[in-house]
């Protein structure tokens, strides 16, 4: 059973709001009610002042479809996925599940916890201007963050962590590690 609010008469007061806004007459009770008088106005003042703003026609200002369409063109750009090759043509990957591989790939190996990765595809005219000679066009750049334990050899870890990194990348996620820098960013102990 619902639980409903009162008038001081006793009287339901939603039932004397719906019965004013349905325009069915007040019985001898509600007439003769100062309480529910007065709920039955409120009904009818507010149910008139919603039809009056309903029947309002609606502006929206001149920039709501300038920015509606500024969002649909953002939401549309493959600003967030790589682009593999494959014998299909182009396929795409989200960078985020990209970075998850990635991160887990350095979480798996002792002394390290992967903090952040970035994954940025480099680009034709990157790759022009360095001399590339196309043969990597799907290359991506790496930079990923790390904790690493205290007293592990960081030079050792590292060039660990480069190699895994370019390994996952080319076999997990076909695509070619360019370059793999890493920021070693905190220290951690291992509990006793």
């Amino acid at each position: 059973m619902a639980v409903t609010d009162l008038l001081a008469c006793g009287r339901d007061a939603a039932a004397v709001w719906d019965r004013a806004v349905a325009g069915v007459p007040p019985d001898e009770h509600e007439r003769d009610c100062p309480h529910c008088s007065l709920a039955a106005a409120d009904a009818r003042g507010l149910d008139a002042l919603v039809h009056r703003m309903a029947d309002e026609p609606l502006e929206p200002p001149p920039s709501v479809l300038d920015r509606v369409m500024v969002a649909v063109r953002t939401e549309l750009r493959p600003h967030d996925v790589l682009t593999l090759p494959s014998p299909h043509g182009p396929a795409r990957l989200s960078r985020a599940a990209a970075a998850a591989v990635l991160r887990h790939t350095v979480d798996a190996m002792g002394g390290l916890r992967a903090r952040s990765c970035r994954i940025e595809q480099v680009s034709d005219v990157a790759r022009d201007a360095a001399g590339a000679d196309g043969a990597d066009g799907h290359a991506v750049e790496v930079r990923i963050t790390v904790a690493a334990r205290f007293g592990v050899d960081l030079a050792s870890v590292t060039a660990r962590v480069r190699q895994m990194v370019a390994a996952a990348g080319e076999q997990a996620l076909g695509v070619p590690v360019r370059r793999v820098d890493i920021d070693v960013v905190d220290l951690f102990e291992e509990p006793a």
